[in-house]
């Protein structure tokens, strides 16, 4: 009988393990990106965790209590020192959050994950102060009521309902865009400035070409 020889299969390498990676060159586009996604991770938000205890009132714990940065951290999140308002705001919009609390008792273990994803998203909105803290709470209730809403409309089988959830959607929504313009409002003291950079002038005319800023009145350049 001929003798079968085993024959050895060469392993593949792959291409993209983490030393492969770390050798290769970066563009300046790649290294910018690199770069941001960097300082974003870095600024890791307050954690919290559940206590086991679901009757009654919510029992959750700070994670990492030893952090000499966590007044820090919470105040970066919450836009205010103030630690009771702290507690407050969070309480509020963990309410907003889907099944943490209903009838029957807090819910610790959703609790802790709801406050963990506020705090995450509002190191994002980063609040400058106790308004905007207000306002970023706000915006996460707003959203997590429009996307419930949503929720609901693919899992009914009646149209009637189906409007009715959608048609709820989209006036949240709706105040969720007036939310944000509010908020870009407030930070920018209520001022919008113009650019102009592109400007085409006919025979005889003038033009200013250069930046607009409006909410003086107009006239207001022109009194001396």
């Amino acid at each position: 009988m001929p003798v079968k020889k085993k024959i050895k299969s060469k392993k593949v390498r792959d291409k993209t393990n983490s030393k492969d990676l770390a050798k290769r060159e970066y563009t300046e586009e790649e290294k910018a990106r690199l770069a941001n996604y960097r300082e974003r991770a870095n600024k890791k938000p307050i954690k919290f965790k559940s206590l086991g205890s679901n009757s009654g009132e919510s029992k959750i714990a700070m994670k990492g209590i030893n952090d000499p940065l966590w007044e820090v951290k919470m105040f970066e999140a919450l836009g205010t020192p103030e630690s009771e308002l702290q507690s407050h705001l969070l309480d509020q919009v963990i309410q907003t959050f889907r099944g943490t609390v209903s009838t029957d008792g807090a819910d610790n273990d959703k609790v802790a994950l709801a406050c963990n994803y506020a705090l995450s998203t509002l190191v994002g909105i980063q609040p400058q102060d106790e308004l905007e803290a207000m306002l970023a709470v706000q915006m996460i209730g707003v959203h997590n009521m429009a996307m419930n809403c949503m929720s609901k409309a693919t899992r009914t089988e009646r149209v009637d309902f189906m409007a009715t959830y959608m048609n709820g959607a989209t006036k949240f929504l709706r105040l969720f865009a007036i939310q944000m313009e509010t908020l870009k409002k407030y930070r920018s003291g209520g001022q919008q400035k113009i650019v102009v950079e592109h400007v085409n002038v006919g025979k005889g005319g003038q033009a200013i070409v250069g930046v607009v800023n409006q909410g003086e009145g107009i006239g207001a350049s022109d009194k001396k």
